[in-house]
């Protein structure tokens, strides 16, 4: 029994040692405790990158060519391998430019996503084409894709859909800088345009009262009123050399 009572008042001490701890104390053993957790994480993150190396670098004849298969893949669906983190093998530049195509016609379009990317946020304005002005959906598409074309771009969602000059794209086969057609509100003949960026997303300008905006094709909304694709840049609409007195901006 007197040994039952000692062990009882020694874990009381303990306890009451433990709870008592100042809050410096318990702040430096947590900071103590964290700092540890990220080191483990990060030795962990290290060897794990270090097994994938190893791997990809002792992997058959047979495993590389599915890597790069399901890599182009990538590519066929406008995700660019090596950038998106998936760890599918990336290509080389030269691999790269062959199964796009040419230099000219990757870089071009480069330079069309980007002239795309800067207007995100700009607002809505029907009938705009310029930064200053705003932009509509065709507005949006004539004012990316004017210098780099070899005809005049129809003004109109409906007139861009028409346009024989551009070839039809199966859903399956979109690219970057592709337009995507919608039909909005009417039903006969598209009313809205965007442009594919990749991985089930693209850029639109989509209404009054909203800005200029990335979305998702893949959502339910978009996949009910879509209603086809063309292909704007390609090796025979592409201008071969591009005015300097045209600016980007206005």
């Amino acid at each position: 029994m007197r040994v039952f009572f000692m062990v009882l008042i020694l874990t009381l001490l303990s306890y009451h040692s433990a709870s008592g701890a100042s809050p410096s104390s318990r702040y430096l053993t947590d900071k103590q405790q964290r700092e540890r957790n990220r080191l483990r994480l990060w030795q962990q993150a290290q060897h794990r990158t270090a097994t994938s190396a190893q791997l990809l670098a002792s992997a058959s004849p047979e495993v590389k060519k599915r890597d790069r298969q399901l890599a182009l893949s990538l590519l066929n669906r406008g995700i660019i391998p090596g950038d998106t983190g998936l760890g599918w093998a990336p290509l080389d530049p030269d691999e790269l430019l062959r199964e796009t195509g040419s230099p000219h016609l990757l870089a071009t379009l480069e330079k069309v996503i980007t002239i795309l990317e800067a207007q995100i946020g700009l607002p809505y304005r029907w009938g705009g084409q310029t930064p200053t002005q705003g932009f509509d959906c065709s507005g949006l598409v004539w004012f990316a894709f004017r210098e780099y074309v070899n005809w005049p771009l129809p003004r109109t969602a409906s007139g861009l859909f028409n346009d024989k000059r551009m070839a039809a794209v199966s859903s399956r086969r979109l690219r970057r800088g592709d337009l995507l057609f919608f039909t909005i509100h009417r039903q006969t003949q598209p009313d809205h345009v965007g442009i594919y960026l990749g991985n089930h997303q693209f850029i639109e300008a989509p209404r009054t009262g909203l800005a200029i905006r990335i979305s998702q094709l893949d959502t339910p909304f978009w996949q009910q009123h879509y209603a086809g694709a063309r292909r704007v840049l390609s090796e025979t609409t592409l201008r071969d050399a591009h005015p300097t007195s045209l600016p980007h901006s206005f």
